[in-house]
C-alpha cells in the first residue's frame, strides 16, 4: 500500500522514472550470492560491505544488502526523501556520474527497462567495484556492446536468477522477465579484503584515461604527485574573488559554476599537453603514467576542495551539533567528498544531512543529560516508586532508574577540572560546557556569538557565566553559571527555565512524558513552560539549510533557523 501511494506521487510530481521496486525474492538471491561469494571464515559480509546502488528507489535494496555504508543515486526527489538516514545519495542522474572514483565493495543497479543497455554499459565499464549486480531484461545478452565492455574488464557475467514482476511480491506488477547477473570485477581471493576495489582485474580510470589523451611519451614511474592542498586554496580564492556571484545566485549555484569552469581547464590543459610532440615530452620528463597519475588526483581533488568548501558554510547546520556528533557528521561527508560536485547532488546529499542532524539533535541532548546524570544531580519524578540510595551510586555505577530529570544545581566529578596556571580548563571539561551552550541553543536559549570555554580565563573556585540572548527581553541573560576546580569537580548551577525545558524534552525523548501536563505533574514544572518546552528541541526542513537556493530565499532560511 505504501509503495502504490508512492507511486501514484511520482507520477503527480513527474518524477516517476520507471520505478519498479526490486522484489524481496530478487533481494535475497543478490544477498544469498553476496555471502557465498564474500564470506570469511564465519563472518557475514553484509554486516559490513560498501554497497552503491544506482536507482536506489527507496533504499530497501541498500537496507537489505548491508549494515555498513550505504551509498545512492537517485533522480527523483520523493523517493530520496523516502530513504532511511543511512543512506548517503551521492548522485541524481547516473549518466552525468563519474563511478571511477566512487570505490565501493558492491554495486547494485535495477535500471529503467527503456535505458537498460546505457546503464549496464556505463556501470560495468566504469565500476571500481569487486561485484556488480544488475536486474536487467533476458535480451541484455544480445548487447553486443556490452559483451566488449566485459570482456575489456576481463569479466563475464553470471545469471544467479531468473525472475518477473508477476510474482506476490511485487509492488508495481509487469510483464518482464529479468536476469539477475553477477559481475565479478575483482580477483576471487581479494574478495572478502578490507579495502575497497582491492585486487580489481583492470582500473578504469587507466582505460577512461588512455581513450580519452592517448599521450605520446614513453611509460615510466613517477610519484610525488600532490595537488589538492593548492587546489583548496584556488578553491577558496574563486569564491573570495567570485562574491558578485556568489550573491546574485547563492553559493552552490556560483560553486557549480566554478567547479564546471575548473574541470574544463583541467581536462584541457592534459588535452593539450599529449598533443605535444613525443620526443619532447620524454625530453621533459613527462610519461604516462606521470600524466595519468596527476589527473586522477587532480580531478579527486578538485572534488573534494569545492565540497569541503561547502561543507565549511553549513555553520547554521553544525553549529547546532555538539563535539563529538559535529565530528561524526563532518567526518561521514568528507568520506563521500568524492561525489561529482553539482546542485543537483548538493540537494541530495544535504537531504541527508537534514534528515541526519534531526536524530543527532534529539540523541545529543539524552548523551548530554545521561552524562550528567549523578546521585546529587538528579531528581525524581512523583510517581517514581524506586528510592535511590547513596550506596547504589558508589564506585561510578549508575543505578537503574525509572524516570527522572536534573537538578538545576550540579556537580560533576571529572578526572581533571582545572590543569594548573598554565592552561586553565581542561579540554574534556570544556567541551562538557561548550556542548551544554549548544544543546540550550537547540531549545531556543540563543547562544549564538556568546562567548564558549575557551574565551573564559578560568582560576579555581572563579564563577564563569554563559549567557544567552533572550529575545522576549533582547538583552543578554545568564544561562548557567560554572565553576571548575583543581580537585576535578565542575559545579554547575543552571537557568531554572532551560532546566525545565531540558528535563522537558529528555523526558519527552525518553518516552516518559506524553503531554506537556505530565510535565507538569511529574516533575512540578510550571504548565506555561511546559507547553513552551514540548516538542521545541530543534527540528530541521529544508528552509533551515541557506545553500540550497539564492539570495532570496536565503533570507527566509536564516529567520527561519
Amino acid at each position: 500500500m505504501r509503495a502504490n501511494l508512492m507511486i501514484r506521487n511520482l507520477k503527480a510530481q513527474g518524477q516517476d522514472f520507471e520505478w519498479y521496486p526490486t522484489t524481496a525474492s530478487m533481494i535475497e538471491c543478490v544477498s544469498a550470492d553476496i555471502r557465498k561469494k564474500m564470506s570469511v571464515f564465519n563472518e557475514d559480509p553484509l554486516e559490513k560491505i560498501s554497497v552503491l546502488d544506482c536507482g536506489a528507489g527507496d533504499g530497501r535494496v541498500l537496507e537489505a544488502l548491508t549494515n555498513g555504508d550505504r551509498f545512492a543515486i537517485e533522480k527523483s526527489q520523493l523517493l530520496i526523501d523516502a530513504q532511511d538516514a543511512s543512506v548517503i545519495t551521492i548522485g541524481t542522474d547516473l549518466m552525468q556520474q563519474e563511478l571511477i572514483t566512487k570505490r565501493v565493495d558492491v554495486i547494485f543497479s535495477n535500471p529503467p527497462y527503456s535505458e537498460f543497455g546505457g546503464w549496464a554499459r556505463k556501470i560495468v565499464g566504469e565500476a571500481s567495484a569487486k561485484l556488480v549486480y544488475l536486474v536487467v531484461p533476458e535480451r541484455w545478452a544480445k548487447d553486443e556492446l556490452l559483451q566488449l565492455i566485459l570482456k575489456d574488464r576481463k569479466a563475464e557475467a553470471e545469471v544467479i536468477g531468473t525472475f518477473d514482476f508477476t510474482s506476490p511480491d511485487a509492488d508495481r506488477p509487469a510483464r518482464a522477465r529479468v536476469n539477475i547477473l553477477s559481475i565479478q570485477l575483482a580477483y576471487t581471493g581479494t574478495l572478502h579484503h578490507g579495502g575497497r576495489s582491492q585486487g580489481l582485474k583492470t582500473d578504469p580510470f587507466d582505460k577512461w584515461f588512455n581513450e580519452n589523451f592517448k599521450p605520446n611519451a614513453s611509460k615510466a614511474a613517477h610519484g610525488n604527485l600532490n595537488p589538492a592542498d593548492a587546489l583548496k586554496n584556488q578553491v577558496k580564492q574563486r569564491v573570495s574573488h567570485g562574491q558578485e556571484l556568489v550573491a546574485a545566485n547563492g553559493l552552490v549555484q556560483a560553486l557549480e559554476a566554478f567547479y564546471h569552469e575548473d574541470m574544463e581547464k583541467l581536462l584541457g590543459d592534459y588535452t593539450r599537453i599529449c598533443e605535444l610532440d613525443s620526443g619532447l615530452l620524454y625530453e621533459m620528463g613527462v610519461n604516462t603514467e606521470a600524466l595519468a597519475k596527476g589527473l586522477k588526483l587532480k580531478i579527486t581533488s578538485l572534488k573534494d576542495a569545492f565540497w569541503r568548501e561547502l561543507f565549511s558554510n553549513l555553520e547554521n547546520v553544525t553549529s547546532r551539533l555538539t563535539a563529538d556528533t559535529r565530528k561524526t557528521m563532518l567526518d561521514k561527508l568528507n568520506d563521500s567528498t568524492h561525489i561529482d560536485f553539482s546542485a543537483a547532488n548538493v540537494h541530495g546529499l544535504l537531504s541527508w544531512v537534514i534528515k541526519n542532524c534531526n536524530n543527532y539533535y534529539e540523541s545529543q541532548l539524552i548523551g548530554l543529560v545521561k552524562r550528567m546524570t549523578r546521585q546529587a544531580n538528579v531528581v525524581s519524578y512523583n510517581s517514581n516508586e524506586k528510592v535511590f540510595t547513596h550506596e547504589a551510586w558508589r564506585y561510578g555505577n549508575q543505578p537503574d532508574i525509572e524516570r527522572y530529570g536534573l537538578e538545576y544545581r550540579i556537580v560533576l566529578e571529572l578526572y581533571q577540572a582545572i590543569c594548573d596556571s598554565s592552561c586553565g580548563l581542561s579540554d574534556y571539561a570544556g567541551t562538557l560546557l561548550n556542548d551544554i551552550a549548544t544543546v540550550a541553543n537547540n531549545l531556543g536559549f540563543d547562544t549564538t556569538g556568546q562567548n564558549r570555554a575557551q574565551d573564559f580565563s578560568w582560576e579555581s573556585g572563579k564563577k564563569v557565566n554563559f549567557m544567552f540572548l533572550d529575545h522576549k527581553t533582547g538583552e543578554e541573560a545568564v544561562l548557567f553559571e560554572a565553576k571548575a576546580f583543581k580537585k576535578g569537580t565542575v559545579h554547575i548551577k543552571l537557568n531554572q527555565r532551560f532546566a525545565c525545558k531540558l528535563n522537558t524534552e529528555f523526558g519527552r525523548m525518553m518516552g516518559w512524558l506524553r503531554t506537556a501536563q505530565d510535565a507538569c505533574d511529574e516533575m512540578d514544572v510550571p504548565m506555561d513552560i511546559a507547553n513552551e518546552a514540548f516538542g521545541s528541541n530543534l527540528q530541521l526542513t529544508a528552509n533551515h539549510v541557506a545553500l540550497l537556493a539564492g539570495p532570496e530565499r536565503n533570507d527566509i532560511a536564516q529567520e527561519a533557523a
